[in-house]
């Protein structure tokens, strides 16, 4: 059995096996011609979650088919989605070991900026005044255009001197492809003289990720402007929330990299194309494996028309709602949690998260995390109550066993991610005159991070250290440590632990620093020294 448009009939004889509810050619046919949502970067998460929320839509009778977009490289998007005529299998995997199967079935194109052909069509899909979403899960990074010290990425500054709106501008960057398009719709409504009013809605997980979106487009328009390529009246009609509108969202749902052992049964259940194939660096299959838990938190900010996300998953809030389910979930109750288990399983091999889950000493490590040191100055969002939320973080979403996601993964661009999923409760204890120092696993995390840069695992073998924009800056710090050699420690951590942009306030005014220290310099002692160190720290 295969996964495409001519298996389909074959597969309704699949056992517990969910179809779309709908004729997939005949959607797909119709997406063409009447598009109505862009989305850039068709990973696993918008695969499991944003193309379901399109496909029960359109089941339900409304017309809201995605147009998927491969900002960069579109070897993924072939693997995922072209090899399975843009359908995919979902694989949700519960607690209890049972799974739920089901074809997923919301996209109706896939283009390719880096493709000469999809991207004349793009900026025709993108000038089309019936299309009313944008929305992007293109990482953190996707958004920066600056460098640490403020300077514009050489990528941007080699797109910024291609023309607004061409090719070779929008393959340089995800934010110039963005404007690009956005300069291309106001060709459209200025042609036309009918408004087209867009939302653009960021669904990847940081704080305030509309926000940035709107400020990093915002830049790349004012630059043009200041090269004379494009008008003030372009910049005055995206800088308009009437016309182009920025919401802040928040998603929430575990999607780690396809599973060899979720491959394995369904090519013994018949499919002859759902192995796993690692063509680069990533995993990829034509399944997407997740969890049952989904969250997707929507600002009531819209520029013209939305669909009718009531009951698919979607809770649509005023800012403020979800700015605290956002501060909630990503500043206290589950980001800081796995990105203290990614790094310290990446340092003691653990193979996956939810087997550190079973490591008493780790387990207490993040508890302690979430219910003593985050859960002071939580923001209760009212749509959860933040103690429920952090206990199914604790004791069902992360030690599902039958959801195997990768400390590695995680642990990808950890620096970029450090001040917001902790730098804010720091900030917040600062403001409420709370005591930083009587604060232990934070800086127990800080610590575990800096020991991860040195490149070395708890032996005192060469580790790889996953990517990361200043990955190899950060790890410049490290160069030539070694086990047992602690005496230079504070002043190789002293310029690190300093900064802001980093840690989200400068530990080294605090007495954070101290305690990092100690423990980084404990940790390198000898071998075997982070495990001592965690277990007696935690173990208790």
């Amino acid at each position: 059995m295969e996964l495409n448009l001519k298996g389909l009939e074959e597969l309704g004889s699949v056992e517990n096996l969910r179809l779309p509810a709908f004729a997939v050619a005949t959607m797909q046919a119709e997406g063409r011609e009447n598009p109505r949502w862009i989305h850039v970067g068709p990973g696993n998460l918008f695969r499991a979650y944003v193309a379901r929320v399109a496909d029960d839509l359109i089941a339900r009778g409304e017309h809201w088919p995605i147009v998927a977009v491969a900002p960069r490289d579109p070897g993924d998007m072939d693997v995922q989605l072209g090899d399975h005529d843009l359908m995919s299998l979902k694989v949700t995997l519960n607690p209890d070991g049972t799974r739920e199967e089901r074809v997923v079935a919301g996209i109706s194109e896939a283009l390719a900026v880096a493709r000469e052909a999809d991207y004349r069509r793009l900026v025709e899909v993108a000038r089309n005044p019936g299309v009313a979403l944008m929305s992007f899960t293109i990482t953190e990074k996707g958004y920066v255009i600056t460098d640490s010290a403020g300077d514009l990425q050489p990528e941007v500054t080699s797109g910024l001197v291609e023309a607004p709106g061409s090719q070779e501008a929008a393959a340089a960057h995800a934010m110039l492809l963005t404007a690009g398009l956005l300069w291309e719709r106001f060709n459209a409504v200025r042609d036309s003289g009918k408004p087209a009013p867009l939302t653009l809605l960021s669904f990847d997980n940081f704080s305030h990720n509309g926000d940035k979106l709107r400020e990093s487009v915002l830049t790349i328009v004012s630059k043009w402007l200041e090269q004379g390529a494009v008008p003030r009246e372009f910049a005055d009609w995206v800088g308009d929330e009437g016309n182009v509108a920025f919401p802040i969202t928040v998603i929430d749902k575990i999607t780690p990299r396809p599973s060899p052992a979720v491959a394995a049964d369904l090519a013994a259940r018949g499919f002859t194309d759902m192995e796993v194939t690692t063509p680069r660096r990533t995993p990829l299959a034509g399944f997407v494996n997740t969890e049952p838990t989904e969250y997707l938190i929507i600002e009531d900010k819209f520029a013209g028309e939305r669909p009718a996300w009531e009951g698919l998953g979607v809770d649509v809030v005023a800012r403020e709602t979800c700015d605290d389910f956002e501060n909630m979930k990503v500043t206290t109750c589950l980001n800081p949690l796995h990105t203290a288990l990614a790094v310290a399983g990446c340092l003691l091999h653990f193979p996956t998260i939810d087997s550190e889950m079973r490591d008493p000493a780790l387990a207490a490590l993040v508890r302690e995390l979430g219910e003593r040191e985050a859960m002071p100055v939580v923001v209760d969002p009212g749509i959860v109550k933040p103690e429920e939320f952090l206990q199914e973080v604790l004791e069902v979403r992360f030690p599902n066993r039958y959801l195997p996601d990768d400390p590695a993964r995680i642990a990808m661009d950890t620096s970029q991610k450090l001040p917001i999923r902790f730098g804010v409760t720091l900030k917040k204890y600062r403001e409420r005159g709370l005591d930083l120092g009587a604060l232990h696993a934070i800086p127990f995390v800080f610590a575990l991070w800096l020991r991860y840069l040195t490149g070395l695992d708890d032996n005192g073998a060469p580790l790889e250290i996953s990517s990361d924009p200043l990955g190899p800056e950060l790890q410049a710090h490290f160069q030539g440590v070694a086990l047992g050699e602690n005496d230079d420690a504070e002043a190789r951590l002293a310029p690190l632990l300093a900064r802001e942009d980093i840690f989200g306030i400068d530990l080294t005014e605090t007495p954070l620093a101290a305690k990092v220290t100690d423990f980084y310099k404990e940790m390198m002692s000898a071998p075997g020294a982070i495990r001592a160190t965690v277990d007696k720290e935690f173990h208790k």
